[in-house]
């Protein structure tokens, strides 16, 4: 649970945060007094108004929704709590007009008590008003949940953007009640989360998770989920059993909706707003892939951070059994902030995604390996190669340590995601490494390399590693026949790799970079004093990078102080890779 902030203030943080919204979206304007955002641009008198909101902390609902073809207006209240009646009648009377006001809600207690309050009130001072509440979830389930109905979860944005769109075709406010019942009655949402949130200006919540666990079926307001699942599930069994909640018809506490074989179906998948956007992406692939094999249509996908629990790490799914009305609504276009992904038209949404290259059976991968008269024995090769993976692998956590204090904290991932791709490459294909060539070998090498390590260590592995195979095939060719490669074969390939990575990057020893272990061993073996030697120069350099100033990567940003903490970690990764030729008992090269 993350319980720091810029804002602990969480009155004028609601405030504040309205007025940002406005600032930003020229068609806005901001009631401070009552916390309500109006499209200025709405005439109440031709149509039907849109009224929502609720609780702060769920952005971008609900002011973000306010713009053309959707809201139009919305009242926010404190986070997570209901705005005042007062608030909500003035925003009517504000924004409402002659074609009457919808109040669309969802099914928390305060909000319907307060909004149909204001209903009234606002019927007794002439306007048409009706109040419409959403009530999707499923995780509670009708014995729990009883009298009281379904809590209003993140459907209720495919309310907002159904009837938004229906309202402009200058519907009467009884027909937009009545459209919107239907969508109400066909929609259902679950929620899963991995941890509580911490409210700004609050004390810390005494609910935070062990770190272990899942919780299903959690609403938006901090409260608990209905299941706890420990230990954490895997995603795909978490969100199937999501999908058993939503879709199973035999489970008569929570098949609120039949979903039949022909009907579309619109998937909504919701970020709470603490997962990242590259977590949540593969959580809308995941949730995608395993609905579309349950229900024989899906129609339209959503993703995005629809409605939020603040910060909360967690996503929820939301279904809907659209008809074609729905979808066609749903297809309009809008520009209010909140609605944050692109509008596609039906024509769009019907053609399927296309197929991948690989599926399309175009080979994207360049296979040719270079032949050279340089020989090495795949065993020796294969030897070499898993005990250096071996080596890396016994200390990613360390040097991802290293990482976290003067960088970003996955050197060690990088190095180790490389090495198990190796050991992987020789476990699977064991021909992979080439017959014996010695320059088919490195060039796998640094295939694997470049299609496994990321980021600046990856390139400078792949072209230290290119270039030592371009080195060695020019080796080969000047002397004829074929021939086992010899130690000063080894050494003046990696000085010549050297020389090629200096010509692409500036780093160089003293720059505290894994050059720094790199040079000193490729100098030292070049000299013949062995490998042994070499890495004893390696191990050296590497501790010399021990408060040494860094003039490359992020360790540039971080304090100065923590340079002294730690070796450079990718220097660190050096040392331990060539390690590994000594467990391998080579004290002379290859």
């Amino acid at each position: 649970m993350n319980t720091k902030h810029f804002f602990n203030d969480p009155e004028s943080l609601v405030q504040d945060a309205l007025q940002g919204l406005v600032y930003a979206n020229p068609h806005l304007s901001y009631d401070p007094d009552n916390k309500c955002v109006i499209d200025s641009q709405h005439d109440g008198s031709k149509f039907v108004t849109l009224i929502s909101g609720g609780g702060a902390g769920h952005e971008p609902a609900f002011a973000g929704y306010v713009g053309p073809n959707l809201l139009n207006a919305a009242i926010s209240g404190f986070i997570f709590a209901s705005p005042s009646v007062q608030q909500i009648v003035n925003t009517i009377a504000h924004a409402g007009g002659s074609t009457g006001t919808l109040l669309i809600i969802m099914n928390y207690t305060g909000d319907v008590l307060h909004f149909h309050l204001a209903a009234e009130k606002a019927r007794v001072a002439g306007h048409h008003t009706a109040v419409m509440t959403v009530g999707d979830d499923v995780s509670v389930g009708r014995k729990r949940s009883g009298r009281v109905g379904r809590r209003g979860l993140a459907g209720t944005v495919l309310v907002h953007k159904i009837l938004g769109g229906y309202a402009k075709t200058g519907a009467s406010l009884d027909e937009v009640v009545k459209f919107g019942e239907q969508v109400c009655n066909n929609l259902v949402t679950v929620g899963a989360a991995l941890d509580h949130v911490h409210v700004p200006g609050r004390e810390t919540n005494k609910q935070a998770s062990n770190g272990s666990q899942v919780e299903l079926g959690m609403g938006i307001h901090n409260e608990p989920g209905c299941r706890v699942l420990e230990p954490q599930p895997h995603i795909n069994d978490l969100v199937n059993q999501m999908l058993d909640q939503l879709l199973d018809p035999n489970d008569s506490d929570r098949a609120y909706v039949r979903f039949g074989d022909c009907e579309p179906v619109v998937l909504l998948v919701n970020n709470l707003g603490g997962l990242s956007p590259l977590e949540f992406s593969a959580v809308t692939k995941i949730v995608s892939e395993e609905l579309r094999a349950r229900v024989a249509k899906v129609a339209r996908i959503y993703a995005a951070p629809f409605m939020t629990s603040l910060d909360s790490k967690g996503f929820s799914i939301s279904l809907l059994k659209a008809n074609q009305e729905m979808l066609h609504f749903l297809d309009v276009p809008v520009t209010a902030p909140g609605w944050a992904i692109p509008t596609y038209s039906s024509e769009s949404w019907e053609r399927p995604n296309g197929p991948s290259l690989k599926q399309k059976g175009v080979d994207t991968q360049v296979h040719d390996l270079s032949r050279s008269t340089l020989e090495l024995a795949p065993s020796t090769l294969k030897r070499i190669l898993t005990s250096c993976c071996d080596s890396i692998l016994s200390v990613e956590s360390l040097i991802n340590s290293y990482d976290s204090v003067v960088g970003d904290g996955d050197c060690g991932s990088t190095l180790g995601r490389a090495a198990r791709a190796i050991q992987s490459t020789i476990q699977s294909s064991p021909s992979a490494f080439g017959d014996g060539d010695a320059v088919q070998a490195i060039e796998t090498l640094a295939r694997v390399l470049e299609d496994n390590m990321d980021g600046t260590s990856g390139a400078l592995y792949a072209i230290f590693f290119n270039a030592l195979a371009a080195s060695l095939k020019n080796i080969g060719t000047e002397r004829s026949g074929k021939r086992q490669i010899k130690e000063e074969d080894w050494s003046r390939g990696v000085s010549e790799a050297l020389d090629a990575l200096y010509r692409a990057t500036p780093a160089r020893v003293g720059d505290r970079t894994l050059v720094d272990a790199l040079e000193p061993f490729i100098k030292t073996f070049a000299t013949g004093k062995g490998v042994h030697a070499a890495v004893i120069a390696a191990t050296n350099g590497k501790e010399k990078t021990k408060g040494m100033s860094a003039a490359f990567g992020r360790a540039v940003y971080v304090p100065e102080s923590a340079w002294s903490e730690v070796p450079d970690p990718g220097a660190e990764g050096v040392v331990r890779l060539v390690q590994g030729l000594l467990t391998d008992g080579n004290e002379n090269g290859a």
